[in-house]
């Protein structure tokens, strides 16, 4: 590989870190950001019957009719993944613990709520600007543990107000919102103000993995921690919102007819939360929403077939097809292989097989370049005077020997889309999450002895010295040449140490995956160099 080549292949890490770092952000972010306005969602109603005219809103406490229910913040829905604990003060949920996954103790089950944190607070807003907020009401419930279903109702001197509970055999919970007997309702707000619940050791890049993320008039809007230093607000027809962590999803997802039409965006207790306004005219109203509280596992939330897929991180859009594409083979391998460590290396191991025809004539073609230099060298000194005689006789010069001087770097190029697609694949797919191999405790974080970033680098290195020129070759070049060999000696030294560093803040996974990639390639390098030199 000559000097331009690795220049143009750390270059590309380069930028290919930077992105990941910086700029693969959903454009539309930026889209939801100028949507912004400066009132708060909820401090401002509108009278239907004049749409220039601003309602002055004002907050105030419901009091109950019944004044001897008693308190209780733990009542429980639960199944097999998940258990969901309710509040009857303000009919909240105020816990969620998954089954399946553990903190980052490995012994503590996954907890998605903070400390003190609840959700799905409500406050009614009527058309003269009064705002009825829930948070301290206590309502009255029933349970039925066999069907999975809670009802809690509140009468007030306002009206009724039904909030209706039914958790799937999933993640999925079913809540019905039923109002009766209000005045002139014109709308209510749901609270995600609690935010959601740190569950991983590694929070270097909380601030770009935690995020607000919705789809407002069929445009997905993503708005990182990082962003949320100010509330930031957006208004269109919402058909999914959802609060998100590396792993983990608060989300909500009304039914049609809904109009869920306004979202804010903000920072409660460094972490993400929104609420959602929902318009409705009326005193009898009857909603529907599906909650799914539970990890961003692709194909669970693809199979609402409404774009809350695209919560999962799979990298730049452009290279979203091939990121699913090796999702969906890496799944298949674990499927008869448990243990993804292997998964990795046999996925490294059929990719370098694949591409062997293009390996091997790319150094083919290296190697042929190194041998034919003394005959290069004589034409470069017959024609010095005449440059397009010598470009057309250099090129005449590798045709008859089957050379490309660009073969040596064309590999090495098609991996950069292999490795985009594979990074946010390996750093944040919840089935790697504390997948342990060998001494890495988790393959989707990065190598915490730096071990394996360096065996990589070593092994960049055998292979870029299998493809030196040999001490012969080197005899036989002019000045030049040779001073180009001295700058391509420095890149031989430069490059594995800036790999190191730009892999050893990386998933271990994706080290893995180039690790292998290195070894198979420096075998290869020998054999060829062997058979041609």
């Amino acid at each position: 590989m000559d000097k331009k080549t690795l220049l143009a292949v750390l270059l590309i890490l380069v930028v290919f870190w930077l992105s990941s770092e910086f700029l693969w952000k959903n454009k539309n972010t930026q889209q939801a950001q100028q949507q912004t306005t400066e009132e708060n969602v909820t401090n401002q109603t509108v009278e239907p019957s004049n749409l220039d005219q601003t309602i002055q809103e004002t907050e105030t406490e419901i009091i109950a009719m019944d004044n001897d229910i008693n308190i209780n913040n733990n009542i429980v829905l639960e199944n097999d993944l998940i258990k969901i604990t309710f509040s009857n003060k303000g009919a909240v949920i105020n816990s969620i613990q998954l089954h399946d996954f553990f903190m980052k103790d490995k012994v503590s089950l996954v907890e998605l709520l903070n400390e003190n944190g609840s959700i799905l607070n409500t406050k009614l807003t009527d058309t003269a600007g009064n705002i009825s907020n829930y948070s301290n009401v206590p309502f009255q419930y029933e349970l039925n543990e066999a069907s999975r279903k809670i009802t809690f109702i509140s009468n007030t001197e306002k009206g009724t107000y039904k909030k209706t509970f039914t958790l799937s055999d999933d993640y999925q919970v079913i809540m019905e919102t039923q109002l009766s007997g209000f005045g002139n309702v014109s709308g209510y707000e749901l609270d995600f103000g609690g935010g959601i619940a740190d569950t991983e050791e590694y929070l270097k890049m909380k601030n770009r993995e935690y995020a607000v993320i919705s789809q407002v008039d069929n445009d997905i809007n993503k708005i990182s921690l990082s962003k949320l230093k100010e509330d930031r607000k957006a208004s269109g027809q919402i058909d999914w919102a959802a609060v998100r962590s590396k792993y983990f999803t608060l989300a909500i997802i009304p039914d049609e007819l809904i109009e869920m039409n306004k979202i804010s965006a903000y920072k409660f207790e460094d972490s993400p939360s929104m609420k959602l306004s929902v318009s409705t005219i009326g005193s009898q109203i009857n909603h529907k929403y599906n909650l799914y509280l539970g990890p961003l596992d692709y194909g669970r939330l693809k199979g609402y077939d409404n774009g809350i897929e695209n919560i999962v991180e799979l990298g730049p859009k452009f290279l979203q097809g091939l990121s699913k594409l090796f999702l969906w083979f890496l799944s298949f391998l674990y499927s008869f292989i448990p243990s993804w460590g292997l998964v990795i290396i046999i996925f490294s191991i059929i990719l370098k097989t694949l591409l062997y025809p293009l390996t091997h004539k790319s150094f083919e073609s290296t190697t042929k370049m190194q041998k034919i230099q003394p005959l290069t060298k004589e034409l470069q000194a017959k024609y010095k005077g005449d440059p397009q005689k010598m470009n057309a006789e250099l090129k005449k010069l590798y045709k008859e020997h089957g050379v490309n001087p660009l073969g040596g770097c064309l590999p090495m190029l098609l991996q950069m889309p292999v490795i985009f697609a594979l990074y946010p694949l390996l750093r944040y797919s919840i089935s790697l999450r504390q997948a342990s191999f060998g001494w890495l405790p988790d393959l989707s974080e990065p190598d915490p002895i730096w071990a394996l970033p360096l065996l990589m680098a070593v092994f960049m290195f055998v292979q870029q010295k299998l493809m030196s020129p040999s001490k012969k070759n080197l005899e036989e070049m002019d000045d030049k040449q040779k001073a180009q060999m001295q700058t391509q000696k420095m890149m031989l030294y430069f490059m594995p140490i800036m790999m190191f560093f730009i892999f050893k803040g990386l998933s271990s996974g994706l080290v893995l995956y180039w690790t292998v990639f290195s070894i198979i390639g420096s075998i290869q390098q020998y054999f060829i160099k062997k058979k041609f030199m």
